[in-house]
């Protein structure tokens, strides 16, 4: 007992160097890949900021999240259930949600998207005009 119960402060983010914030978006981060048909056209990474920052997302449904498609898509829509994004801001590269992944690439877009408040199931979608995401699933902590 004495050997499990000094280990149990571990986790499978105690051997990285990072703090518990990362630790949470790390858990939450998902990705997707952009789909034509069968073909793959890019890669989408999202992170579940309400559950990640409680303390300052919570009035609505947030993401950060972070793209990249083959061919510059001229127009992204986010959509939550189905419902359209009601606001979308396009960051730089280094932006206040940096810190939270280990990785940031200036050939990406990056963007904080807010939905209306939901129910307990989430189901992203992203599209372009050549390609969609299939939907990522997040459920809320309860």
């Amino acid at each position: 007992l004495t050997i499990f119960t000094s280990c149990s402060k571990n986790n499978a983010f105690s051997a990285f160097d990072i703090d518990q914030k990362q630790a949470k978006s790390e858990d939450s981060l998902q990705s997707a890949k952009f789909f034509d048909g069968t073909d793959i056209k890019g890669i989408l990474s999202v992170i579940y900021l309400n559950r990640v920052l409680p303390d300052n997302y919570n009035d609505r449904e947030y993401f950060y999240i972070y793209l990249y498609t083959k061919k510059e898509a001229s127009q992204v829509e986010f959509f939550l259930n189905g419902k359209e994004a009601l606001e979308i801001e396009k960051l730089k590269p280094e932006n206040e949600f940096s810190n939270l992944t280990s990785f940031s690439g200036d050939w990406q877009r990056y963007y904080l998207v807010a939905f209306k408040i939901q129910g307990e199931v989430l189901k992203l979608t992203v599209k372009t005009p050549q390609s969609s995401t299939r939907e990522i699933l997040f459920k809320k902590d309860n």
